[in-house]
């Protein structure tokens, strides 16, 4: 990028670091604000030459990215792109009966394109929510973090742990991903509550005594969906949504549950989860709406097929859009409107310090990683499942926020964050 550009870009994000209803409430800069409708987010006109600079710098990482990148701060939108395609039909692992000749054909159909509103699989990303859900529980007294496991899902060899402990990944939980698939029953999709089972009858040891190490465990956010579920007397995707994403307008926010219909209750077409879909019919708990939908993609651009796994909730299976992480961030961590200041502060900060006073390198709160260097406080989460590579980025001295959601496991974007936190540090000093 040319240095004038970045200057342009450094620049626009510095007077961008008003709120959007201080630019209302002073009339300043009110034609940089063009309001989403019914969505109480801004968006920064794109024939904007600041706007241009920053495009400009997005599609340096679009030359490899295959997905959406978001760059907001507070409740304003400076950048929102997409790159790529839904289905990358790099090579035919993945599709029966379709030749190399075919694959660019359909790879360049009409509706394969990406888009900004396209729903992609958060994977860890999606561990914040679960958090959330807990701590929610937990204000409203409905159970303590110090309670024990045995407490609400007794008869596992596990139940000294806390919920606590499982939060912060103190727990010393094995890790499910490393079962064998032959402990669990020949259901399509695995759930929480067959791992639960299976936790019961093969008793795996203990990586560490709780408390007494840290290992980041998926094991962990799924027995706490679990949880939430036990403790509300609700499907965890509906109190996740009830409790969570209504407050929060997460309108186009799924569980993968959800899209493919493993709940006899709800009829759900089949080809919802037919291979090589763009587009599937999602019945939420609320109603039916038609969004596109990812597919992930390994390294070699390979179709990820959905994996048994798919079914457990809590440490992944979020599907959203980059826009509902926007909204997300600003009524959870910003507004503080889900919960009191003081609990968001307790999860953010640093949770997972061992019993015997060790401190580990990976700095983890409640559902959420932590950073204190050179370009300042972060509160992130990566996620990475079944050929999905995000990144959920939020600094809480300014409100900003960065987001990339890809459905190519190609490395697109590590560092990349980094880079342009330091460039807004660097122009604001001058």
């Amino acid at each position: 990028m040319k240095k004038t550009a970045i200057i342009l870009f450094a620049f626009f994000l510095g007077i961008s670091f008003l709120k959007a209803d201080s630019f209302m409430k002073d009339g300043l800069f009110n034609e940089f604000l063009i309001p989403f409708q019914n969505r109480e987010l801004y968006r920064a006109p794109v024939d904007d030459p600041l706007i241009d600079s920053l495009a400009a710098y997005a599609d340096r990482l679009g030359e490899r990215l295959n997905g959406v990148v978001l760059v907001a701060r507070h409740d304003t939108i400076l950048l929102e792109k997409a790159y790529g395609y839904l289905e990358l039909f790099k090579n035919t692992r993945g599709y029966e009966n379709v030749t190399d000749n075919d694959l660019e054909a359909l790879r360049d159909r009409q509706g394969n394109a990406m888009t900004t509103n396209t729903l992609f699989e958060l994977a860890s990303v999606s561990k914040q929510f679960t958090a959330a859900a807990i701590l929610k529980l937990c204000h409203d007294g409905k159970l303590k973090l110090t309670d024990s496991l045995e407490q609400y899902i007794p008869g596992t060899p596990y139940g000294k742990v806390t919920i606590k402990q499982m939060l912060s990944h103190n727990s010393g939980l094995p890790e499910y991903f490393n079962f064998d698939y032959t402990v669990y029953d020949t259901t399509p999709f695995i759930t929480n509550e067959q791992l639960i089972e299976v936790l019961k009858k093969n008793p795996t040891q203990w990586m560490f005594k709780p408390s007494q190490g840290y290992s980041y465990t998926n094991t962990n956010y799924a027995l706490l969906a679990s949880i939430v579920s036990i403790v509300s007397g609700m499907k965890f995707e509906q109190y996740v949504r009830d409790y969570l994403w209504k407050p929060a307008g997460m309108k186009n926010t799924y569980y993968f549950t959800e899209l493919v219909g493993l709940y006899p209750d709800r009829q759900q077409p089949a080809i919802s989860v037919r291979k090589g879909q763009e587009f599937a019919n999602i019945r939420a708990l609320d109603g039916i709406t038609s969004s596109p939908i990812s597919r992930g993609h390994f390294k070699g651009g390979s179709l990820a097929q959905y994996d048994r796994l798919n079914g457990v909730l809590g440490d992944k299976g979020v599907y959203t859009t980059a826009e509902d992480l926007v909204r997300w961030t600003n009524t959870y961590f910003i507004d503080c409107k889900i919960l009191p200041k003081e609990l968001i502060a307790e999860a953010t900060k640093m949770q997972n310090k061992t019993s015997n006073g060790i401190i580990p390198k990976d700095l983890y709160g409640y559902g959420l990683h932590l950073e204190d260097k050179e370009n300042g406080y972060l509160v992130y989460h990566g996620g990475l499942w079944n050929g999905y590579h995000n990144l959920w980025v939020y600094r809480p001295k300014d409100g900003v926020q960065i987001i990339y959601l890809s459905n190519f496991y190609n490395y697109s974007h590590p560092g990349q964050s980094r880079i342009w936190l330091k460039l807004i540090d660097e122009m604001m000093k001058r």
